[in-house]
């Protein structure tokens, strides 16, 4: 992919800190606008300043961004838009998020556990790929769609739990997380997945006899008798 030219977007009233590693913004951001900025170290998305979206590219491979505050009205983060951040640890996800764009975080190896939004309505493609500090993902019942690879290859992730509807879930949305232990669904209806997929790869079968299901107990025959589910080796009821 081309790095968007930063010149050719900016629209919007920023100023650093003395120390110059402190980006606060007030005004509207454009797209691709600190593509690459390697002086970052922390953005505050000032209240009350109007911007409501992170655009596509925006912060992508800020390598030394470390924090990042965002204003109350956020709600959409776009396209890559903090893409390898590598050192990116901390970030607030508000309650007016909505949407996270297809591969917004991948490769954010630094990145903690998160707090999602009981509003979120959209997680993209790659959302999450590659986030290999994160260890828990606890998603909201408002999801109407978790696109395809959402978490792959998040190496350190341990527990994760579903929404509880039965919602299209993206295919192989956790594949190649070695460590993952405990998969949460809720949802009475066994929900299906994108081209007929699966949580793992098929053929992964370590994956699916460490990994545990937890559904609600009146599912359970449901689970083991779909073809989607029915690789996990231990079903169990939600307690």
């Amino acid at each position: 992919m081309q790095r968007i030219n930063i010149l050719a977007f900016i629209l919007l009233v920023i100023f650093f800190a003395a120390e110059g590693k402190r980006l606060v913004i007030s005004g509207p951001i454009g797209e691709g606008a600190f593509v690459d900025r390697a002086d970052i170290e922390e953005v505050v998305v000032a209240e009350g300043c109007g911007v409501t979206e992170i655009p596509d590219y925006a912060f992508l491979g800020c390598t030394s961004l470390k924090r990042v505050h965002l204003s109350a009205d956020i709600r959409k983060i776009g396209y890559q838009a903090f893409a390898e951040c590598d050192s990116l640890a901390e970030i607030n996800l508000p309650d007016a998020l909505e949407d996270i764009g297809s591969n917004s975080f991948a490769y954010c190896r630094s990145l903690g556990n998160l707090t999602f939004p009981d509003g979120l309505t959209h997680i993209g493609h790659n959302a999450f790929s590659f986030c290999t500090s994160l260890t828990r993902v606890w998603l909201p019942d408002s999801l109407k769609e978790i696109e395809s690879y959402a978490f792959s290859d998040c190496d350190s992730l341990r527990e994760v739990r579903l929404p509880a509807n039965d919602r299209l879930l993206g295919e192989l949305m956790f594949n190649c997380c070695r460590l993952l232990a405990v998969v949460v669904e809720p949802s009475v209806k066994v929900p299906p997945f994108d081209c007929d997929s699966y949580i793992f790869d098929p053929d992964d079968k370590e994956a699916y006899r460490k990994c545990e299901l937890r559904v609600p107990a009146e599912s359970a025959a449901s689970y083991r008798h779909s073809p989607s589910w029915s690789l996990f080796d231990t079903i169990l009821p939600l307690k």
